[in-house]
């Protein structure tokens, strides 16, 4: 079979494929990250594409289903089941950014505590009476300070670079280990990174380590996503697929060189002055971004590889940095409990509060601290990824034209980000509209949205008029389109949705406060972590019982915890031991061992 060319637009690259693959499966080979919540696996609709040139076969059945008349006469396509007969140009849309929202840190000014370190030297050259070897010369030159055996790589540069220079040189430390010697003087030259990888978003933060500020700000969707929206999918690709490990690595690694270059064009920094990156993620994150196999995390007990922390060079993982560099990896404290929590309870400061204090990252894991009499408890549920919009039928992630918040009274208020016209809705619209509609009486207790018919002189007939049948109950209209087909819909499977991920966080909460031997009134601070926790409104989430019955004034946004956690680290030596002191004095829950959790679930089901 002749190769077929693929090209897509707009980074216009082009791939050659002999075989006929899917264009998902063809762009994962080319590096074009094409949305895919389901891993391809043709049950979510999030892989649209458009076909600019080039015939495709005729539509499958999983096609039908998700697209519309409209988008078959505009030559959409869904990526994880489009073939073409011949060759393609395919337009993949441009995801919104979302980044901004977890960006917040730029310009931040912090307090260096660093172990990493630059020394100016200027050294005797030899003669005919000093026959020390150039080592020996350099660390005579550190006046006796006590430092590791030089690694090979570092002592092969030695004598070019101090007779080059007149033996006048720059040594860079890490604490005892010298890292890098450099030509002449480079003391006001230090920098750093920040790197919070997330499932969906990298995010990345340059710090200028002489003047302890975050210089610049960075964040790119994490092209994994092409493989699934959730651990697990990647877990199973990593474990099924040849080379799907080393697929997963090589792609968060591209993302990240991307996001480095980026922040050093932006602010004229030498890539070759970034000598520390710190990394943070979820467990299996993590693993993927070290090359180290997640299998063991996809079944229980769960078992990572590693847990303690992790330091590493760069040039084993080719970053594009100083490849001498030092890459740290703070420590996980369970299979799905990570390195981004132990950043974001050290930023949050959990075990300095006198009272109880509970700290919930609202995302695809939801990730659950409970500090209490200076003990410190930590469970993982699978909330699933309704919170970022993902298995939800208009859902999106929190960028341009995603609805995020709804208020309903006699009719419907919905707020866009962008002030654009909608095309979805993100996590933080989802809860708004449920609340509202649980509010309205349109949604019962027990999660089924009700029919006209049931609703018949109960509600204001401009949201009767919105409620519509579908084969799985009814749809709820929150935006008019220019048709029925262009309406933004909340349906009720939506609703379970977010049923599931809302009790799974409740009843985690429930069974680490039941661990703790307290009770909800017994907390008097809880912390909502992660860009989605800043933009949901607390009355929406205590109003659908996510939260155990608190009052709203204990409850506080912390925004990007897990990237400020990862900035405290970079700049603090001291910081990062206290960082390796909370994973290890962490008591982590599995809530899967608990028969309890499932009669917690099943309770925190209702909204009520």
């Amino acid at each position: 079979m002749s190769d077929r060319k693929i090209v897509f637009y707009p980074e216009e690259k082009m791939i050659l494929t002999g075989e006929k693959k899917t264009i998902l499966e063809a762009s994962q080979k080319a590096g074009i990250a094409i949305e895919a919540t389901c891993g391809g696996k043709g049950t979510c609709g999030k892989c649209r594409v458009r076909i600019q040139h080039g015939a495709r076969e005729p539509l499958t059945n999983v096609e039908e289903k998700f697209l519309s008349s409209s988008d078959v006469e505009k030559g959409i396509a869904l990526a994880c089941q489009c073939r073409g007969y011949g060759n393609l140009e395919v337009f993949v849309p441009e995801k919104g950014n979302e980044l901004s929202r977890k960006l917040s840190l730029e310009s931040k000014k912090v307090l260096l505590d660093t172990d990493l370190r630059k020394e100016y030297l200027e050294l005797q050259t030899p003669h005919v009476h000093d026959f020390r070897s150039d080592a020996n010369r350099l660390i005579d030159g550190l006046k006796g300070k006590q430092i590791n055996p030089l690694r090979l790589d570092v002592l092969s540069t030695i004598p070019f670079i101090l007779r080059e220079n007149d033996f006048k040189v720059t040594a860079v430390l890490a604490g005892n280990e010298l890292l890098v010697v450099e030509a002449g003087d480079t003391r006001n030259k230090i920098y750093g990174v920040a790197l919070d990888i997330g499932t969906t978003t990298v995010a990345g933060y340059l710090l200028d380590l002489c003047q302890g500020l975050v210089i610049g700000a960075a964040s790119r969707t994490n092209k994994q996503n092409s493989y699934g929206a959730d651990v697990i999918s990647r877990i199973q690709f990593s474990n099924e697929q040849d080379n799907g490990l080393k697929c997963l690595q090589e792609d968060v690694l591209s993302v990240i060189n991307e996001i480095i270059n980026e922040l050093t064009q932006q602010n004229g920094i030498d890539i070759g002055s970034i000598y520390q990156v710190l990394v943070v993620g979820n467990t299996v994150m993590s693993h993927l971004f070290l090359g180290l196999s997640p299998a063991a995390l996809g079944k229980s007990p769960f078992i990572p590889a590693f847990s303690s922390m992790t330091v590493i060079p760069a040039y084993a993982l080719g970053l594009e940095i100083n490849h001498r560099a030092q890459v740290i990896v703070l420590p996980n404290i369970a299979g799905y409990v990570g390195s981004d929590t132990v950043a974001a309870l050290l930023a949050v400061k959990i075990d300095k509060y006198t009272g109880s204090a509970m700290m919930i990252d609202l995302g695809t894991n939801g990730e659950i601290a409970l500090a209490c009499e200076g003990r410190l408890y930590t469970c993982s549920t699978a909330a699933g990824p309704a919170f970022e919009g993902a298995h939800i039928y208009h859902g999106m992630r929190a960028v341009e034209g995603a609805i995020e918040k709804v208020c309903i009274d006699k009719t419907v208020i919905i707020h866009v980000i962008g002030d654009v016209v909608p095309c979805g809705i993100c996590g933080s619209g989802l809860i708004d509209a449920v609340s509202e509609l649980v509010k309205a009486g349109i949604i019962n207790n027990n999660g089924r949205m009700l029919s006209r018919k049931e609703l018949e002189g109960k509600i204001p007939e401009e949201l009767r008029c919105r409620l519509r049948p579908n084969g799985s109950g009814q749809d709820f209209v929150l935006h008019y389109g220019s048709t029925d087909e262009n309406d933004i819909v909340l349906t009720q499977l939506d609703v379970r949705e977010l049923q599931m991920a809302k009790a799974a966080v409740r009843a985690g909460a429930e069974i680490l406060l039941k661990e703790a031997g307290i009770q909800a009134k017994d907390l008097s601070r809880v912390m909502l972590a992660g860009a989605f926790g800043s933009f949901v409104r607390k009355e929406s989430i205590l109003s659908i019982g996510l939260l155990p019955r608190v009052d709203e004034q204990i409850i506080y946004s912390v925004g990007n915890a897990a990237g400020e956690g990862a900035i405290i680290a970079l700049t603090s030596e001291n910081e990062r031991y206290h960082a390796q002191h909370l994973a290890m004095k962490s008591n982590h829950v599995e809530l899967s061992l608990r028969p309890d959790f499932h009669r917690a679930f099943r309770d925190a089901c209702a909204f009520m």
